[in-house]
């Protein structure tokens, strides 16, 4: 078969002609015409669109139909290949903000017991990286990029930029699992940008929530049984049980077997999405007992406006407006119970952190400690309650 040469295709008249190897060019008018690739795989006969010509010239199709060959010896449909890499160029020209609203409402957004860590997540993306980071298609971002955006507010916002670091370093790293992303990350610290930037640690102290002394629990607690309120039930049992504001404010009087003197705490409820247990004190016991012989709605500490439980909010503000004389915070309470705890010297340190429903950080250490050291927490909590009302 006689090959086709590049001045004949400049006078060809229109029709189909076959240059060889699955190369074919339809003339559609003189000069002018498209190229395509005609093979078979998989027992079926396909023909692939080439581009047109004179923008592909006949040298640029013979080499596109090679490469072709070489995709069907390697038993790869060139057509599928083709549709793949259009998506994955499509995805790889994706925006950084695209990236990370897929990241926060499909991987991080179930994760959360609280809708403020969403809000806070999008706040500080969208504050200082979309701005930045959306001038470009994400696969073109580099290590650079991520310099220049974190600098400005290192020094001055050190805490923010903190953690913007590690949001964006958890961005990245699933653009490159979608594999939208081919890079290396570009948020990485360790053997990345700690080689350019300094040490966040060293450069601000972290602020820890204002906590009061153990040492004066009993006064605290003894002017809060003071008032006749939901938000000081509920603080007080965030107080005896060592919990956080959200466990308490999501309590729902299923949860809790009074006959056992136990808590249980849902997974979802939980910052470790771990089902907790919390042994409960004779006080705590009260305080649950009298929160149903108030009403009969689903969660202990109800909003009777709304049904729901109290805000996330309603504790602070009531230790706020009712003991302005104390710097205190929910979470400090929890600060309080642990160090009057390690004080005593007389608990298991890994019970005094179960009590508390924090998780052990070493893989081994977990792989060994099985139990959650319930009957040496019913000890720990019994006798919190017994200092707090001594």
């Amino acid at each position: 078969m006689k090959r086709l040469n590049a001045k004949q295709l400049v006078v060809l008249p229109k029709g189909k002609y076959h240059d060889g190897n699955g190369l074919y060019i339809s003339i559609s008018s003189k000069g002018k015409g498209k190229w395509s690739f005609r093979y078979r795989a998989h027992k079926k006969s396909r023909e692939m669109g080439l581009g047109r010509f004179p923008d592909v010239s006949l040298f640029d199709a013979r080499q596109h139909a090679l490469s072709n060959k070489q995709l069907l010896k390697k038993n790869i449909d060139p057509i599928d290949e083709k549709n793949r890499a259009e998506v994955l160029r499509q995805q790889q020209n994706k925006k950084f903000s695209e990236i990370a609203d897929i990241y926060i409402s499909t991987k991080k957004k179930d994760e959360w017991t609280n809708a403020k860590s969403e809000q806070q997540w999008r706040s500080t993306i969208t504050n200082y990286a979309v701005p930045y980071l959306d001038k470009k298609p994400l696969s073109d971002i580099n290590m650079d990029d991520i310099h220049l955006l974190l600098l400005p507010i290192w020094s001055s916002k050190t805490e923010t930029a903190r953690r913007l670091q590690q949001r964006l370093f958890r961005i990245f790293g699933f653009a490159k699992v979608k594999k939208w992303y081919d890079r290396d990350n570009p948020a990485l610290w360790r053997g990345g940008l700690q080689e350019v930037m300094s040490d966040p640690y060293k450069i601000q102290k972290i602020t820890h929530h204002p906590s009061l002394p153990h040492e004066k629990i009993q006064r605290f607690y003894k002017q809060l049984c003071e008032y006749d309120v939901v938000s000081a039930y509920a603080l007080r049992l965030l107080i005896l049980t060592a919990s956080r504001t959200s466990e308490v404010i999501k309590a729902k009087f299923e949860q809790f077997n009074l006959k056992k003197k136990l808590w249980t705490l849902p997974y979802q409820n939980m910052k470790a999405r771990k089902e907790h247990t919390v042994p409960l004190s004779n006080e705590a016991l009260s305080i649950i007992a009298l929160m149903r012989q108030k009403h009969n709605h689903e969660f202990v500490f109800t909003n009777l406006g709304t049904g729901r439980h109290i805000s996330n909010g309603a504790m602070l503000v009531f230790v706020k407006k009712r003991f302005p004389h104390f710097k205190i915070t929910n979470h400090g309470f929890r600060s309080t119970f642990r160090t009057w705890a390690e004080e005593q010297g007389k608990y298991q340190h890994y019970a005094i952190k179960f009590s508390q429903a924090q998780q052990l950080p070493d893989k081994v250490e977990k792989a060994y400690m099985r139990s959650n050291l319930l009957e040496q927490r019913k000890i720990i909590m019994n006798d919190w309650e017994k200092y707090i009302l001594s």
